[in-house]
């Protein structure tokens, strides 16, 4: 994918999940991809192809009807949101431990972005 294929993209959504084999990257060259919501299974494979998106914002993983089949570990996340720099806003559709265990690997990287130096971690309730 060309710089100039996709210089317009700002939102994505991709649903159903994302095999392990498939390889997000070709985003990482969109300079104005904000928002991308990942729904379905979303393996670490795949959380380590998005590293470096250069312009995004918020971040929704997971499926709010199948939260279990939400697959990243916290150490993907972590990692992810380490390379992003831009990202503030985080969303998960997970389960109440991969929830608990993302907020811990943030705070344990202590990262500090976004209004008041702080990242936004949601995860929604069911």
């Amino acid at each position: 994918m060309a710089d100039t294929e996709c210089r317009e993209l700002w939102f994505l959504t991709l649903s159903g999940g994302v095999p392990d084999t498939v390889s997000l990257e070709p985003l990482t060259r969109c300079p104005r991809l904000e928002r991308l919501t990942l729904s379905g299974g979303v393996p670490d494979a795949v959380l380590d192809s998005l590293s470096g998106c250069p312009g995004l914002v918020v971040l929704t993983l997971g499926d709010r009807q199948r939260p279990a089949e939400t697959a990243f570990t916290a150490a993907a996340y972590t990692r992810l949101v380490k390379s992003c720099r831009q990202l503030r806003e985080l969303y998960l559709h997970c389960t109440a431990d991969t929830g608990r265990a993302v907020l811990t690997a943030l705070k344990e990287a202590d990262l500090r972005r976004g209004f008041f130096g702080t990242i936004y971690l949601g995860v929604p309730g069911r």
